[in-house]
């Protein structure tokens, strides 16, 4: 018989034990996670690697890698177990009445009206669907995509950002805009040349951050950074507590609280174009039902 069709005798156990230790990076570290003995891991492991006919894993260094052929089953697998998980949810949640359920990341910088218009209409249109809305970064997000966690995502579009197997649809652009404490807002760019900014850590916020770095060249701005921090909220905040201003696109606006003021600033017309992204592998008429909520930017 074909070995690429012989019967196999793994479940959905093997599938998470080769996850856990690749996390991990080690049988040990994966054992004290998953909370069971080492040697019931590397038995499962063992037993994958010989029904499948290559080795999952590099044992050889001081951590444990995936081998070339490894880091396929396990992209593979890792999509397999949330498929399944996500399959348990729905049924649940059919049993109770719902019609489908979707999960969707967003970029802090994606919060936008045209966001919560489209759901209004879409579930106008197709009544009985869950929506559930998680913000994230945009790495997670395409990780989260990737592995079947979530199934689109809203992020900003910008050459840095995408992975194999990821397809963007840009839904909207927003000029970019200072934020200010209420009252305080620049008129010019020449007036933002000795202004302190207050930014998203550059490794957070990796695209927003190479964007903003193009857009201030563009009129010779050279922003001085004096804080930084992971999350929106904690930007804003210390925006309020005028430590500093920062960028955000303008189709923010109405989620600012009523201390800030967001506002173009004449000689800045940069914009942040945002695009909705999901798996092509996961792709499903209820996600293009969806999709088709937000029309293609022209």
């Amino acid at each position: 018989m074909n070995d690429s069709i012989k019967p196999t005798r793994l479940d959905l156990r093997h599938l998470r034990y080769a996850l856990a230790v690749a996390d991990a990076s080690g049988f040990r570290a994966a054992a004290e996670t998953l909370n069971i003995a080492q040697p019931a891991i590397s038995k499962a492991v063992k037993d994958t690697e010989t029904d499948l006919g290559f080795r999952i894993f590099d044992r050889s260094g001081p951590r444990v890698v995936p081998t070339p052929e490894g880091a396929v089953f396990l992209e593979d697998a890792r999509q397999t177990v949330a498929q399944f998980e996500r399959t348990i949810r729905a049924s649940r949640r059919n049993a109770a009445g719902a019609r489908g359920h979707i999960i969707v990341g967003y970029s802090a910088l994606a919060t936008s009206r045209q966001i919560s218009e489209a759901l209004d209409a879409f579930h106008r249109s197709v009544p009985g669907v869950q929506v559930e809305m998680h913000v994230m970064s945009t790495d997670n997000m395409l990780k989260n995509l990737k592995s079947g966690q979530i199934d689109l995502g809203f992020l900003l579009s910008h050459p840095t950002v995408g992975a194999p197997g990821i397809d963007q649809m840009p839904v909207w652009r927003s000029r970019i805009g200072v934020v200010a404490p209420a009252g305080e807002m620049p008129s010019e760019v020449k007036d933002l040349e000795s202004t302190p900014f207050v930014m998203g850590l550059r490794e957070n916020w990796r695209s927003w951050r190479a964007l903003l770095d193009s857009a201030c060249d563009q009129v010779n701005l050279a922003p001085v950074v004096v804080d930084e921090a992971w999350d929106v909220q904690v930007i804003l905040q210390r925006v309020a507590e005028r430590r500093g201003m920062t960028f955000f696109p303008m189709s923010m606006a109405d989620s600012l609280p009523a201390a800030l003021t967001l506002a173009p600033v004449a000689g800045l017309d940069a914009e942040a174009t945002i695009s909705m992204a999901w798996s092509l592998k996961a792709d499903t008429g209820l996600l293009r039902q969806f999709r088709n909520h937000f029309p293609p930017l022209g």
